[in-house]
């Protein structure tokens, strides 16, 4: 805006390159050849030169204050995010009401389980943050998963296979299952055993294409399952003392453990699939072997047992293991096992109802890192999904997440199953499975798209226009559910 000019007194005019005094006046000009005069007795021959250049003046200048105004109006708009479009909130701002709406939603979900669906939703739609991600996994990990329909037998223990794409399972007559999986997780029945494969307890290799089942009359089996619908013997393990209920594997160091129901543990070299050599059996624990764990690079064995501590020992030459430091922390017996990915952190479960999470980078000394209450039964089985996603089940049917990656990581409920959970197992996509005392399996997804998708198939999913500008202020609208 232009600096204001003082005022030009009626009927005067400013001289160019001349200026008007403060408070003063200026005279009016002067009568000349050519000037228009103004008469007593009539009107002037034509308006005044000074006014006919006022007016235009005037106008622009209501003009500009015009123009002034509006914008002053419209910037705080802009900022705030009222009324514009997708992208006037900043990445910042949006951040930030995703993570609110997220926990907003965590506050809600037990009065009122639906909206907190739609606000988990939301959230994840303004910004794709961590705790938008576990709002998801909280509201829909349990409403959208499968139920592959019950066997004549409860299953002793399932895997999937790395890539999500194959589900194997052991029933309580020692069959062998098997089950290919489409893109959304829904099952299609491959295979089924008979007695005779005499199998309990089940594991994948790393390319999914070589699986190790336990034993009821010997310490088990490999099998070739490239093909799902027709998987093939490969060899047989020799003997143990007593059956195998438990598996873990190293596809890195070609080692396989199995877990006896009483107190052994076996090691053996699977270089050779079709032959399969014993390596090492290891006994004289305090008492019988609950769960088996390997390391993924093949070098560390967890072993965890009813004596109320958690074994570490070092089998990177398996024909002569160490025992390295033991984990401790929990009370009673500990029933589950499992690494992280990266070999770094041991998620371990026990009947003083904790879940605990170890770390072990250096297996000599290992401190428990996180104490993680909230199960109000016996913990029967622990998942890792990724690094920092953490699954988790008891024997009252209750299924929990837990987001190790942030500072104080929590339980977070998925919902309950109808009886307790015997064997769990996950992949790094964040394709779940588990099974039940009642036989029964259910498949389900930790990816927040696959949830949102499934979701979204159902209508009302979303929070509506009312609702989202009551409850989600200074963002614009947005239809979750829009492709």
């Amino acid at each position: 805006v232009p600096p204001r000019a003082p005022p030009i007194p009626p009927g005067g005019s400013v001289p160019p390159g001349e200026s008007v005094p403060p408070g003063g006046s200026v005279p009016p000009p002067a009568q000349g050849p050519g000037s228009a005069a103004t008469t007593p007795s009539g009107p002037p021959d034509s308006a005044p030169p000074t006014r006919r250049r006022r007016r235009p003046r005037a106008l622009v200048l209501a003009g500009a204050l015009v123009v002034l105004l509006a914008a002053a109006v419209a910037i705080p708009v802009i900022v705030l995010g009222g009324g514009g479009g997708p992208g006037t909130a900043s990445p910042a701002e949006r951040a930030a009401a995703s993570t609110r709406l997220a926990t907003d939603a965590a506050t809600r979900r037990a009065q009122d389980p639906q909206l907190a669906a739609r606000l988990s939703l939301a959230a994840y739609t303004i910004a794709p943050t961590t705790a938008a991600r576990d709002a998801l996994i909280a509201s829909f990990a349990q409403s959208t998963a499968t139920q592959v329909p019950a066997g004549a037998s409860a299953y002793s223990d399932l895997a999937l296979s790395p890539d999500g794409t194959t589900l194997a399972g052991t029933d309580d007559a020692g069959r062998l299952h098997l089950w290919r999986l489409d893109a959304a997780g829904r099952p299609t029945v491959a295979a089924q055993g008979s007695a005779d494969d005499h199998a309990s307890g089940v594991i994948f290799d790393s390319d999914g294409r070589t699986l190790a089942t336990g034993g009821a009359t010997d310490a088990g089996r490999l099998w070739d399952v490239s093909d799902p619908a027709r998987p093939r013997p490969l060899g047989a393990l020799g003997t143990q003392s007593t059956p195998v209920h438990r598996l873990a594997l190293s596809t890195k160091a070609h080692l396989l453990a199995t877990a006896g129901v009483d107190w052994s543990v076996g090691l053996w070299d699977i270089a050779d699939p079709a032959r399969p050599t014993s390596l090492q059996l290891l006994i004289g624990r305090s008492g019988p072997v609950t769960g088996v764990a390997l390391r993924p690079d093949g070098a560390v064995l967890a072993i965890a047992g009813v004596g109320g501590t958690v074994q570490l020992w070092n089998v990177r030459d398996p024909r002569h293991p160490t025992q390295m430091g033991s984990v401790p922390g929990h009370t009673g017996a500990v029933n589950t096992v499992a690494f992280s990915p990266d070999g770094t952190l041991l998620a371990t479960g026990g009947d003083d109802q904790n879940l605990q999470v170890s770390d072990v980078a250096d297996p000599n000394h290992p401190r428990v890192a996180k104490r993680l209450p909230g199960h109000a039964a016996p913990v029967t089985t622990v998942a890792f999904a990724s690094g920092d996603q953490l699954l988790s089940a008891d024997s009252a049917g209750s299924v929990a997440y837990s987001n190790l990656s942030v500072p104080a990581p929590a339980l977070i409920p998925m919902g309950a199953v109808d009886s307790p959970v015997r064997a769990m197992s996950a992949t790094a996509a964040g394709s779940i499975a588990l099974t039940t005392d009642r036989g029964t399996i259910l498949l389900g997804t930790l990816d927040p798209q696959r949830l949102r998708q499934s979701t979204c198939a159902k209508p009302g999913a979303a929070l509506s226009r009312a609702e989202w500008s009551q409850l989600v202020p200074g963002i614009p609208w947005s239809d979750a559910c829009a492709s």
